[in-house]
């Protein structure tokens, strides 16, 4: 019997062979090179029943190889396992590592006592392959590996190490795309490295309480349907997660991904980012739940500029993700501040059909973030608050814009004399997912007086109970906002100036303390310096000179304060500092027994005002030393023509826009 199929099975390598010598493959015929590969696997065969083995070129092994391999590496083990017998493929060698091959190999293993005999052809394997074949297994050269490399011939050293980023516990939504789960840092050394395979284990993470129940397996059963290896938001290599390409060993869950190969220059590091796509949907008993990402002993290979290959880590590391709930349902909305809400300021209430209206006046600007989702505002309640104990300026109606767009318009309802608000029903405004958009609040103003009142918007502040935003994502669900913005108070009256700092400076002078030693008090100074424009508008104004008795700057902490260490220090008398200025012509100087000059409706003017500080007190003695001192700018005083009485404009008191830089002092 034995004769008989040695003699059919030559008899049909050698009729093959003439029939190849003259055959010209047609369309959708059996190709020259497929019948070649029949052939070989033929002549294998016979060689085995003949006693003899076939001679093969030895093979190089560039990575682990498992269901969904593809390639030389393949195509050169299932030439060698058909040599053994192993691999007995009608169809021969053909470069996919699929349910046959992992057969084979299986069979290979058993018979050369590699265990666990599971079909996987990773280090463990090849290196007894590199016992009985003689062949080239990691760590030794790799012809050819060395393309793009710039250090030839220069061994290199590896370390994988895992990156800060992705942090542990992100979250996964159903449905997503190339979610970052795990970074790999790897470093060069000496020589420039090519990273050719990612080998990475799968865990639920059965420490978690939530996912205590869960299996291994389920990492790609229920929850991922693909894993990437990522440079930047450039995919390296990707593969699709079933059991085609989970291998199991063990008890435990491998994938390794090949097929790549990015160059990290010698003594550089660089960040491979392993990423996932969540499947579109999964069962709610996994929402919440944690799986892990790790990357094994050797998990990570390399080629040196000697051709070698080089493995890390030396122990494992792993990361871990949460498969949250579905995205929509997962919608956030967070209130803030915007960045151009107007700052404290004083206005005067001349812009509406009185002299004492304003008209759609912005009191602040407002950022809504939504997350995850589209989250629609269906309701918004934005409460005022009317302060500086004169009670007299209403706000009448309120609006809120998007942009130039008018999106509603309420009328403002007080609840008692200093507070208020105004209700936006039904306003259906959307926020995209993941983006901010702005709400400009403004209000009509009615009855502003000589004296000032004030008035500041806010969301969440005055009323905390978390009922001021009324939102919904894209499924009509309920969104919980969360956040508060508190604008900035503005000032309003119907006559007075409209103040302005158009720059500030600091700088010191003179002996500073101790030097020389026998110098008990400092001769050093700061001089602060402010221009301010003043713009006199709803009626004419008088500023007081520096002779007047109510000067328009006062050398008192009416005009100015110290502070030290940015804490106001009211020790640091009066009479140790002083204060100059002259107010330009554009201000029309009165008679000299008035000590001022009249500033017309609508004109300006800016004045350059100094403050001097003396490195010690009034009696003498020496200022703190070892601290840092500033000036703040803390209000003006001024006349209204008409009443004649004095008024005074504070809104800049405390705030630090209005304060100058720290300085050394004494």
């Amino acid at each position: 019997m034995t004769k008989i199929r040695i003699a059919k099975i030559a008899g049909i390598a050698a009729g093959a062979s003439l029939f190849l010598g003259a055959f010209v493959p047609m369309a959708g015929a059996v190709t020259i090179a497929e019948l070649q590969t029949q052939i070989n696997a033929l002549m294998a065969q016979l060689a085995i029943l003949q006693g003899s083995t076939v001679a093969t070129t030895a093979c190089t092994f560039t990575s682990s190889l498992t269901i969904g391999s593809r390639g030389a590496d393949v195509t050169c083990l299932q030439n060698y396992l058909t040599g053994t017998g192993h691999f007995t493929f009608a169809g021969g060698s053909t470069g996919y590592f699929g349910p046959v091959t992992r057969t084979a190999v299986a069979a290979w293993q058993a018979a050369n006592g590699v265990a666990p005999a599971v079909g996987y052809f990773g280090p463990i394997s090849q290196a007894k392959y590199s016992a009985v074949a003689g062949a080239t297994v990691p760590g030794t050269t790799v012809p050819g590996s060395t393309v793009g490399i710039t250090t030839p011939g220069v061994e290199g050293t590896l370390t994988a190490s895992e990156n800060a980023s992705p942090a542990s516990g992100t979250k996964v939504y159903e449905g997503g795309s190339k979610v970052g789960v795990l970074g790999i840092k790897v470093e060069a050394d000496v020589s420039d490295l090519k990273v050719e395979r990612v080998k990475l284990k799968l865990d639920a993470d059965t420490a978690d309480a939530s996912s205590s129940t869960n299996s291994d397996q389920q990492f790609y059963t229920k929850i991922a349907d693909k894993i990437y290896v990522m440079d930047g938001s450039t995919v390296l290599a990707s593969m699709v997660l079933d059991a085609t390409t989970v291998v199991k060993e063990g008890t435990a869950y491998y994938i390794t991904i090949t097929g790549f190969s990015v160059v990290v220059p010698k003594d550089t590091s660089k960040v491979l980012t392993i990423a996932v796509d969540p499947k579109t949907s999964w069962d709610s008993a996994y929402d919440d739940d944690s799986w892990t990402v790790s990357v094994p002993v050797d998990g990570v290979r390399a080629v040196d500029g000697a051709s070698i290959n080089q493995y890390s880590p030396s122990t494992l590391f792993a990361n871990n993700f949460t498969s949250a709930a579905d995205v929509v349902d997962s919608a956030s909305m967070t209130v803030s501040l915007a960045s151009n809400s107007p700052s404290t300021s004083q206005v005067i209430a001349n812009q509406g059909s009185s002299d004492n209206e304003y008209d759609e006046l912005t009191l602040a600007v407002f950022n809504f973030a939504a997350g995850k989702d589209n989250v629609k505002i269906t309701d918004l309640i934005v409460d005022l608050v009317r302060g500086n104990s004169n009670n007299v300026a209403t706000a009448t109606t309120a609006y809120i814009y998007d942009g130039s767009t008018l999106v509603g318009s309420a009328t403002v309802a007080g609840t008692s004399v200093t507070a208020s608000s105004a209700t936006f029903s039904s306003i259906d405004w959307i926020v995209p997912a993941d983006t901010t958009k702005a709400l400009t609040f403004k209000v009509d103003i009615d009855s502003a007086a000589l004296l000032a009142d004030t008035y500041a918007a806010d969301i969440g502040i005055t009323t905390t109970d978390g009922t001021r935003v009324v939102a919904e994502n894209s499924a009509g669900s309920a969104v919980t906002e969360t956040g508060t913005a508190q604008g900035k108070t503005i000032w309003l009256r119907k006559v007075g100036p409209e103040v302005t700092l158009v720059s500030k400076s600091i700088a010191t002078s003179g002996v500073p303390q101790g030097a020389p030693a026998a110098l008990l008090t400092s001769t050093s100074t700061i001089t602060a310096t402010f221009n301010i424009k003043i713009k006199a508008v709803g009626g004419t104004l008088t500023l007081g000179n520096v002779a007047s008795a109510t000067p328009l700057f006062a050398s008192s902490t009416a005009t100015f304060k110290v502070y030290r260490n940015s804490t106001y220090d009211g020790l640091i008398s009066s009479n140790a500092t002083s204060t100059s200025y002259s107010v330009p012509s554009t201000c029309v100087a009165e008679t000299a027994a008035k000590n001022g000059c009249t500033l017309t409706d609508g004109n300006e003017v800016t004045v350059p005002v100094t403050f001097k500080i003396e490195g010690r007190t009034v009696a003498g003695a020496a200022l703190t030393s070892g601290s840092v001192y500033a000036v703040g700018f803390e209000g003006i005083q001024w006349f209204n023509a008409t009443s004649g009485s004095t008024q005074t404009t504070t809104f800049m008191a405390g705030d630090t826009d209005w304060r100058t830089a720290d300085v050394s002092f004494p």
